[in-house]
């Protein structure tokens, strides 16, 4: 009884630090997490209109070359991600423009660049955004009633 409460208790806490996380790191852009060195990000801003605009599904590729106009998601020095245009390179830094914006961004290395931006989607941003956030947070409440439930019932039983 004592056991399973425990990893009750721990699988609840993972659940919750994981829709932070998700939340922190899809939505916010604090962070980026790549699985097989694919990532996916909502845009924030309007620097890349009119090629991508604000809350738009992005997927990022992560490479080992990037070419000159390649729109690429980098992470600046304050740790920042930004998904803007390469308008400049040498061999080891780069230099990236938003396509709205009238100044490009400062040189950085070329290490910083996170992955190129090979699809973007209003209809998937705005359903990431909106709905399945949503969907998630509703199964997750529904799942730990569910286990409270049962809990309780074990619990009851027990006393029997």
């Amino acid at each position: 009884m004592i056991k399973k409460l425990i990893q009750n208790v721990v699988l609840i806490f993972l659940v919750i630090a994981l829709l932070f996380a998700s939340y922190s790191k899809f939505v916010r852009k604090d962070c980026l997490v790549k699985l097989a060195g694919y990532s996916f990000l909502i845009v924030l801003t309007e620097s890349m209109e009119p090629t991508i605009f604000p809350q738009e599904f992005i997927l990022i590729k992560e490479y080992t070359q990037y070419e000159l106009n390649d729109i690429v998601t980098y992470q600046s020095l304050d740790g920042t991600l930004i998904t803007h245009r390469i308008v400049q390179m040498d061999g080891f830094c780069f230099i990236a423009k938003g396509d709205k914006n009238e100044v490009t961004d400062s040189s950085a290395p070329i290490e910083m660049i996170q992955g190129k931006v090979i699809f973007h989607s209003k209809i998937l941003g705005i359903f990431v955004t909106r709905y399945l956030k949503m969907v998630i947070i509703a199964f997750f409440v529904i799942w730990a009633m569910m286990s409270i439930t049962k809990l309780m019932k074990e619990k009851q039983y027990e006393e029997k």
